[in-house]
């Protein structure tokens, strides 16, 4: 990612993902996210048993 967009240290900043969503979602709204859609059967269990 450092050498594709020019940038040092994109693991320690914003990220990756907010560079290619153009600040619409930053690293953190993406973790979040994943982490509550993984628990989503734990949420919903009656919709998966």
């Amino acid at each position: 990612m450092d050498r594709v967009f020019k940038e040092n240290s994109l693991n320690t900043g914003k990220g990756g993902i907010s560079i290619l969503t153009k600040d619409v979602i930053s690293r953190i709204d993406l973790t979040r996210n994943a982490f509550i859609m993984a628990l989503i059967s734990h949420i919903n269990g009656e919709i998966w048993r």
